[in-house]
């Protein structure tokens, strides 16, 4: 019987939107860490230079990159740029996700709706638009959408988020459905509450966070950011080569209830 590799993506070109935020951040330092060679992107130019510097090999495997991945010239012209740089692309991690208000759906401002939509949705489609060509002439390649239990499971108040994050669950699934045959695989990974500085924010600290949630979990508490990157490794990584068209829940029981 061959053993399952340990997954492993030397050598390979990754690329992570919403690097400059704390799960961003973990997923590419996991990546480096697994070997890969990595591009980070983030609309905010200052948060991304500081996520850079703390990551390990920064210097000569990962690529900074200021984007808005809701702007199409911007998103194009980054993946032309990260391709250029490393001669191709094997996965894009769709992670960027734009804060978004607790309110009813009736109360969301159009703005807001079309802030979650256009940055979380349509950002990661953009995204998966310029670089499926490269991975396709490559004959393989992985685009993982971070997406959320709220992509599956409502919650109060958090309607615009909620939509944009089953979008991308269905986004996953078209991909993988309509590249398949160009050697691509495509998938979502959807956390449950991640103890992040986003959340903390949210509830007004991390104590206050996990107060509020993790009762909610079978775990019995909150995932941390290094979990889903790790996650994310292994489902981009060859080991996980027969996963694909389908969504993963990392989230601590939550559906399960």
């Amino acid at each position: 019987m061959t053993a399952t590799p340990l997954p492993t993506l030397h050598g390979k070109t990754v690329i992570v939107t919403g690097a400059a935020g704390d799960l961003g951040q973990a997923i590419a330092a996991s990546c480096l860490l697994a070997g890969a060679q990595v591009a980070l992107l983030d609309r905010d130019a200052d948060m991304l230079l500081r996520s850079r510097q703390s990551l390990p090999d920064a210097d000569s495997r990962a690529l900074a990159l200021a984007c808005d991945v809701a702007d199409e010239a911007a998103t194009r012209t980054a993946v032309e740029q990260i391709a250029a740089h490393w001669g191709g692309i094997y996965a894009l991690v769709n992670n960027a996700a734009a804060v978004t208000p607790g309110c009813k759906v009736a109360d969301l401002a159009p703005e807001q709706w079309r802030q979650a939509l256009d940055v979380n949705l349509t950002g990661a489609w953009l995204m998966s638009k310029w670089a499926i060509p490269h991975m396709a002439r490559a004959g393989a390649g992985v685009v993982l959408n971070i997406a959320s239990q709220l992509g599956s499971v409502a919650a109060p108040g958090r309607g615009a988020y909620g939509a944009s994050k089953a979008g991308l669950i269905a986004l996953a699934r078209a991909i993988a459905v309509d590249h398949a045959a160009e050697g691509i695989r495509a998938l979502s990974l959807s956390p449950g509450a991640v103890a992040t500085s986003r959340l903390a924010a949210r509830y007004g600290s991390a104590q206050a966070a996990s107060d509020a949630l993790a009762a909610k979990y079978p775990a019995g508490r909150l995932g941390t950011a290094e979990e889903v990157a790790q996650t994310a490794v292994f489902l981009i990584s060859e080991a996980a080569s027969f996963i694909t068209g389908t969504d993963i829940r990392a989230d601590g029981g939550y559906t399960a209830i």
